[in-house]
């Protein structure tokens, strides 16, 4: 937070304007070294020097007890830009003429410095002391503007610069990969898919670990493929003949066999892993990682896989992998016999090349049905179609069944991967339900060939043609992308163990998805009565994300722990290694396409939501707005605290379109948000304020960097309905654990409602302390989708100091007759003193 005790310095002879905060300050030692100093968050800013956060009425107290430690001052940034000026006890001079050493012993006397450097006949360093008598802002101010024998003095600043080395690949089918990245265009595309694999890579900063390595059994790869012809890019492969297991180093392996003319499938999955950042083709979600492929013999679609050839491949890749991807499955019923399923079990928890176990993935299927459950009424689990011996296609109608049996559902180490469409929802044919682990994006088709879906393929590598197909998908591709995933996750902290990756993925997965079902199948001459369309069936027929009890967080029928996200699994795994930096990165973005109403101040509001539990480090505001006169508009930015900043304010003129990033560089206020909460839901409102032009929110996007902190976070998506006109109304729990007292605390509500003005909304508190945050205001409009903080909502203050521990309750009554509604889902973070 910064205040607007305004000072100012010299910087390159020039005046630089600067901002005090109101709540930080910088110390020369470690933090644990300070006894007795309060604050809520440190930050280092260089070798020796931290940067702590404390609450802003408390400033003065904390620097002064920290003072009888170490060298201690106010946290200064740039008016201008809100840029980082981080001083030390250390200053620049350049005197005016060369000075003698009495001179010079004389000059450091009188302002009580000590003589640390001597870089040429005029330019020193000094350090300052105790007896000083100013901070180095104003030690440099005297000097530049009192000083006679003083040509110039500045600050020793620290700086934290970022590095370059990480570059965007250049291979020309990258910008069509929207799985991987979200900058993609296209009306089919929702950022909220993406796996966000760019963001992972610059976390890093580079793309996965030579010695990581992904097995992938499947008809085979085409070795000599441009997007794998870097020197030792297979640690390995094999192909079966028969019984037996041909590889690598056998006398009488050919590489030549790894590949058969129309069998693809293999080709595309290792795309997926792990295609390389050349400016060739396409790239995987791990290019630097390491392939070994295992070619099963096929028949058309069909993989020959018996269960003792699984053994042998197994046993061949027990020590030359870390993960393993399987692209192949059958429904109704799935069952390895004990010895495959024992001898995954060990693998998983001491196998792999660094004999932490492997993680073993599988897809789900492309079914449209449950994988692990018994249903009450009749099941389809295939698409109703047959292919004819001339390619033509007939109706045969679908098979069903009651009984769907797969035995390596909960095996430790082993994850099913469901189906997720480029705009967020479910792929129609993707299986559900108990098994699923992570949901991944791929392609969508309707399962039964009757309806439009909106869905793209994936982009990846191909065995024919130009090397590149552009329709690659199924739970096929989905799967392939999550084994990358966990590849970047291995090379992030290779001493997590394979059941910690699965961990890692399914805790920091997305769950800002997507839920719309799809409507039942329609009626067709050759099927006039599609009545057998049930999927997907209870208990599994809502894609809500439920507490079933999980130490890895929510879970959905339909996407499992949520969506893969990349970035997110990558900066945990690094955070549990010990090797990230505070700084993270976070993005989400909307596409509502929302008509902008002209000449009407109430304009129109989007939201997004972030579920991450950071503080801002900087933030950054892309906006995509059609509109033929830019200077009608006016755009601003309502953060979840409720407080505002302006990024356009009817300046342009007759300009068309508004496509512009708004950044702390370009708007001060945004500067400002520095060190606040960035979770929440954020809101854009933007306003025509003049007659005549139009114009259509297309898309907005907020990007920011920030510094984990301590917050516990609870939440639940119970979907239930609030009882009419019934002052009972419902009342759900979630159990917040850890141990610690309130210093600060944000509550997030989504309710449907058509009247709001009927509702009242308490937070009960696990002593009892009962907080009303919303009674009955609101009157006809819609919904209550919003974030509680301390300082929208003051009375929840009183909450601070109070345990944190414990049963926390919101009560929701609609005392109101006609009107209903439900809620959907809310969220508690407490952040502990």
């Amino acid at each position: 937070m910064h205040s607007d005790n305004k000072t100012y310095t010299y910087r390159c002879g020039e005046k630089v304007a600067l901002t005090k905060s109101a709540d930080e300050f910088v110390v020369r030692t470690a933090p644990e070294n300070l006894r007795g100093c309060r604050y809520t968050r440190a930050e280092q800013v260089s070798p020796a020097s931290y940067k702590l956060t404390t609450y802003a009425a408390e400033l003065d107290s904390a620097m002064n007890q920290a003072r009888e430690t170490a060298v201690a001052h106010h946290a200064y940034y740039t008016a201008a830009t809100g840029e980082e000026f981080l001083i030390t006890d250390r200053v620049f001079v350049t005197f005016k003429a060369v000075l003698t050493p009495e001179q010079i012993d004389l000059f450091a006397g009188r302002y009580g410095l000590i003589q640390q450097e001597v870089y040429s006949e005029r330019d020193y360093l000094f350090q300052l002391t105790e007896h000083t008598g100013m901070n180095p802002v104003k030690l440099v101010v005297q000097l530049m503007e009192d000083e006679p024998l003083v040509e110039s003095a500045e600050n020793d600043l620290n700086h934290r610069l970022k590095t370059y080395q990480f570059q965007v690949p250049a291979d020309p089918s990258y910008v069509r990969q929207w799985h991987l990245h979200d900058h993609f265009s296209n009306p089919a595309f929702d950022s909220r898919a993406s796996a966000r694999c760019e963001e992972a890579w610059r976390i890093l900063n580079h793309f996965g670990s030579f010695d990581v390595v992904v097995g992938v059994t499947d008809d085979g790869c085409k070795i000599d493929h441009p997007d794998f012809d870097s020197p030792g890019k297979f640690a390995g492969w094999g192909y079966f003949r028969g019984s037996r297991l041909v590889v690598r180093d056998d006398i009488d392996a050919d590489a030549a066999q790894m590949y058969r003319t129309g069998a693809n499938h293999g080709t595309s999955c290792a795309g997926v892993i792990a295609g390389e950042a050349d400016a060739v083709l396409t790239v995987g979600a791990a290019p630097g990682c390491r392939l070994l492929p295992i070619q099963w013999e096929s028949n058309g679609p069909y993989l020959q896989i018996t269960d003792s050839k699984l053994l042998t491949a197994l046993n061949y890749l027990a020590d030359n992998v870390d993960v393993i991807s399987n692209s192949w499955g059958g429904v109704p019923t799935s069952l390895w016999p004990a010895a495959v399923i024992n001898r995954i079990r060990q693998l998983a928890v001491n196998g792999g090349r660094r004999k932490k176990g492997i993680v073993f993935l599988w897809a789900a299927g492309n079914e449209n049905c449950p994988i692990q459950h018994t249903a009450n009424t009749e099941v389809p689990y295939n698409d109703g179609w047959r292919q004819n011996s001339d390619g033509s296609w007939s109706w045969v109608g679908v098979s069903t069944t009651r009984q769907f049996r797969n035995n390596l559902v909960n095996v430790p180490g082993v994850m099913h991967v469901a189906a997720l469409a480029s705009n967020a929802q479910r792929s129609h044919y993707s299986n559900y339900g108990t098994g699923i682990g992570l949901c991944a994006p791929t392609n969508n088709v309707h399962e039964y060939r009757r309806m439009t879906v909106t869905g793209l393929g994936i982009t990846t590598t191909t065995g024919t043609g130009s090397g590149v197909t552009a329709a690659f998908g199924g739970t096929s591709s989905a799967t392939p992308l999550v084994a990358g995933v966990a590849a970047l996750v291995i090379s992030a902290n290779p001493g997590l163990t394979a059941l910690e990756v699965i961990a890692v993925l399914k805790r920091t997965a997305a769950r800002n998805l997507n839920m719309a079902g799809y409507p039942k199948t329609p009626p067709a001459s050759y099927d006039p009565s599609p009545g057998w369309d049930v999927s997907p069936v209870p208990p599994f027929d809502q894609g809500a994300f439920i507490d079933t009890g999980s130490a890895d967080g929510l879970w959905s029928p339909w996407f499992g722990h949520g969506r893969l996200d990349a970035a997110e699994a990558v900066a945990e795994a690094l955070r549990l290694g010990g090797g990230v930096s505070a700084e993270q990165t976070y993005r989400q973005a909307s596409s509502p396409a929302l008509p902008i109403p002209d000449n009407d101040a109430a304009g129109v509001r989007d939201t997004i939501l972030f579920a991450d539990n950071t503080r801002i480090g900087s933030i950054r505001v892309a906006v995509d707005i059609a509109h033929s006169y830019i200077g009608d508009l006016r755009l601003t930015l309502l953060t979840p605290s409720g407080s505002g900043v302006m990024l356009h304010n009817r300046n342009g003129g007759s300009a068309d379109n508004l496509n512009q990033s708004f950044d702390e560089n370009t708007t001060l206020g945004l500067a400002g948000l520095k060190g606040q909460p960035l979770q929440g839901v954020w809101t854009l409102h933007v306003q025509d304020l003049a007659r005549a032009d139009k114009g259509v929110l297309n898309r907005w996007e907020i990007a920011a960097s920030g510094y984990a902190d301590a917050t516990v976070q609870a939440e639940e998506s119970p979907g239930v309905s609030i009882p009419d006109n019934d002052s009972a109304g419902i009342e759900r729990t979630l159990t917040v654990t850890g141990n610690g007292k309130i210093g600060d605390i944000r509550i997030a509500v989504d309710i449907t409602h058509s009247f709001i003005g009927d509702l009242i909304v308490t937070l009960v508190a696990p002593d009892g302390t009962g907080i009303a945050l919303h009674s009955r205001s609101g009157g006809s409009q819609d919904n209550i989708i919003k974030t509680y903080t301390t300082a929208t909502t003051p009375a929840l203050s009183a909450l601070r100091g109070h345990a944190l521990q414990g049963a926390w309750r919101l009560r929701v009554a609609d005392l109101g007759a006609k009107d209903v509604g439900k809620l959907n889902h809310w969220t508690v973070w407490i952040t502990p003193e």
